[in-house]
């Protein structure tokens, strides 16, 4: 069965917890790769008001029949109520790097 690559975005509020999703993803195999963005800075509105708070954004790379599993885990271990989650496809990948990723990373 052919697999699609898709890739996700979600932010913390703590380097910390950027680390600890990602090397969780990682190692029970739902991302191939998290890349971590630091220091970003998001304004949004939340309960009637607009805010801006400093974040740190991950970049999720992930089968697409990983897909309900790694929802799962953001919303089981993000601390947000109302984690971001964003998801595209991945269209054009470098054959190499899709097997890699495909392969769980190996």
């Amino acid at each position: 069965m052919h697999d699609t690559l898709l890739i996700a975005w979600t932010s913390v509020d703590s380097e910390a917890v950027a680390r600890r999703l990602a090397n969780g993803l990682v190692t029970t195999r739902l991302a191939a790769c998290v890349q971590i963005d630091g220091n970003v800075e998001s304004v949004y509105r939340w309960e009637g008001a607009v805010q801006s708070a400093r974040e740190w954004r991950l970049m999720v790379k992930f089968a697409a029949t990983r897909s309900a599993e790694l929802l799962a885990y953001i919303e089981a271990q993000h601390p947000y109520d109302v984690p971001e989650w964003v998801v595209v496809r991945a269209d054009q990948v470098a054959p190499k790097y899709l097997k890699w990723a495909l392969g769980d990373g190996e």
